[in-house]
């Protein structure tokens, strides 16, 4: 079996650590490009590590020679400098980018939040330099959706905020392990012939709200706080967050797509499956207590929306 060869830009974030140690257990020969003062002290050792900046074309055209497939997981700050690489690319034998999404297609609406259309913009000026892509969608991270109060869930304080219809509408969830195991199954052996311009979702498991809430009752020993947020409610929410442009719209517009019934769809329907990997279900996640924590939240941010379950 032949591998890729990987370059992998944004190796220190709560998901893209975990993708980098998938791509470095697999047989893949991994290349980390990394911002000067960077910390690259938890980077496996077979991985090759390469200080770049990437606004220095020169250098990130050199760095990128013997690659075939360059993957960026720079988070929300970084998205706009993924447009050193669609610079770069035509002038190497890149023959693949995978630019940073791990989110859903969003529509109109959702495309007028910041980073959403950033991201959108990144991928519509790759196709236009004619470079090959492969985004991956995941919907929501289960840490994410479940263990913050972002999506109105609060596992730990047994409470959740039903938006919309979302009580009996599904959400598409993955942890953070399987998106690692994923793009691994994904990028290190798969021939780029059969990878080139796919948009590809990933789908672990597809709880609605009243499941997540019988998974918390049983946990807990005792119902869940229940409250319920109207569609109305919700889509003032999100118009007034987009006029004022809130950093919190991004969270009310996925409680949205949730309670319509969209937001499953927004992972597309090419679905990959990883091979000999045994999904988590909520079951796993809640009652055995396998869900794992997200990154730290900010003081005022939780402050913000604890509001919510009042």
């Amino acid at each position: 079996m032949s591998h890729n060869s990987i370059a992998v830009y944004g190796h220190r974030g709560w998901a893209s650590s975990k993708v980098v140690s998938a791509l470095a257990a697999s047989s893949a020969p991994i290349k980390v490009l990394y911002r000067s003062g960077s910390d690259i002290s938890s980077l496996p050792s077979n991985v090759a590590k390469i200080e770049v900046d990437v606004n220095d074309e020169a250098a990130l055209v050199a760095a990128l020679q013997g690659i075939d497939i360059v993957i960026s997981l720079v988070g929300h700050e970084g998205v706009t400098r993924q447009h050193a690489f669609i610079k770069a690319i035509p002038k190497t034998a890149v023959k693949l980018f995978s630019p940073s999404d791990l989110a859903a297609r969003y529509e109109e609406e959702g495309l007028r939040i910041g980073v959403n259309a950033e991201k959108d913009a990144v991928e519509k000026a790759a196709q236009e330099a004619g470079i090959p892509t492969t985004v991956v969608l995941t919907g929501n991270f289960a840490e994410f959706a479940i263990n913050t109060y972002a999506l109105g869930v609060d596992y730990p304080g047994n409470r959740i905020i039903f938006t919309g219809e979302s009580a009996t509408q599904p959400i598409n969830l993955c942890t953070r392990d399987y998106v690692g195991a994923a793009y691994a199954s994904i990028f290190a052996s798969t021939p780029i012939s059969q990878l080139s311009n796919r948009c590809i979702g990933l789908s672990e498991l597809k709880p609605t709200g009243n499941e997540i809430a019988d998974a918390f009752e049983k946990k807990h020993g005792r119902a869940p706080l229940k409250v319920v947020h109207s569609s109305e409610k919700i889509d003032a929410e999100v118009k007034t967050g987009l006029e004022e442009k809130n950093p919190f719209t991004l969270a009310f517009y996925c409680r949205k797509i949730w309670g319509s019934g969209k937001q499953v769809g927004m992972v597309g329907k090419d679905l990959w499956e990883v091979e000999g990997y045994e999904k988590s279900s909520l079951e796993d996640l809640i009652l055995k207590g396998k869900l794992g924590q997200y990154r730290p939240m900010p003081p005022p941010v939780l402050e913000f929306f604890e509001a919510g379950f009042r």
